[in-house]
């Protein structure tokens, strides 16, 4: 039976790609890993290690060699490809590192598109766009360009888009990426509030300062998650100091007891 606070489990995930002459790669060995309502997961580690590959998998864009993956307790690759299209409108939605717009048209436009593919009434599409537009504060921005706009305006309106359908998760693959320090903090404390307020939010980050902001860490190396880490103290913060050092032996993300060597 599955636990009613799951929200994503994955066990014993693998993904294997063949390339030129048969070779056979293994990207994924066999991940296994939960996140339940309302967490932040956020993953992280060095290039090449598989954190795309496995958002591709738990989004259902690419299918596993083996294992499974589950949100709310359905193996989404037991669905058929429209059938998982259809769960990622509805239940998920996406922020990337780049933002993408129909660029003729405004903010407020873009933000409405994905309602106005459904049967939903003028009037609750507008009220609905301006809530989440004043969510991220950027109602006073709403019939502006998005590519006229800074690269931190422009994700926090990708972020109110993509709370726009009320998804049971957001996923964000590098959001900060593209941002300055002050504009990825704003967004990264957005996350937060959504958290505190019952959200679930995955993400992907090269940034080792924003560990400090999840519910649930995952070290990835080699196509394996090789630490798991709950904060244990009360405000679910992270510290990011060494244990009687000053840290710089710890910088190696490739150390599979990276996260162990700090102060947790």
């Amino acid at each position: 039976m599955v636990d009613s606070k799951t929200l994503l489990e994955i066990k014993d995930l693998r993904k294997s790609f063949t390339i030129g002459g048969g070779v056979v790669i293994e990207i994924l060995k066999g991940i296994n890993m939960t996140v339940n309502k309302g967490e932040f997961g956020i993953f992280f580690g060095p290039s090449g290690c598989g954190k795309s590959t496995l958002l591709h998998c738990l989004l259902g864009l690419e299918q596993p060699t083996s294992g499974t993956v589950s949100m709310e307790g359905q193996d989404i690759y037991q669905l058929t490809e429209d059938q998982r299209s259809l769960y990622r409108r509805h239940k998920v939605s996406i922020i990337y590192q780049q933002p993408l717009w129909i660029s003729s048209l405004t903010v407020f436009e873009n933000i409405v598109f994905p309602l106005q593919l459904l049967n939903m009434s003028q009037k609750d599409i507008e009220t609905k766009a301006w809530e989440v537009l004043h969510q991220v504060g950027m109602d006073k921005w709403a019939q502006y360009v998005p590519t006229t706009l800074s690269s931190g305006q422009q994700q926090k309106i990708s972020l109110a888009r993509a709370l726009i359908l009320d998804p049971i998760m957001i996923v964000a693959d590098e959001p900060t990426g593209n941002l300055d320090t002050v504009s990825g903090e704003e967004l990264i404390q957005t996350f937060m509030d959504l958290v505190a307020a019952g959200k679930t939010v995955v993400m992907v980050t090269h940034d080792l300062e924003y560990l400090k902001c999840g519910t649930k860490i995952f070290h990835m190396v080699d196509g394996e998650v090789v630490e798991t880490y709950e904060p244990k103290n009360t405000d679910k913060s992270i510290s990011l100091g060494k244990k009687g050092g000053t840290g710089n032996d710890t910088a190696n993300v490739r150390d599979p007891k990276f996260l162990e060597k700090l102060h947790l």
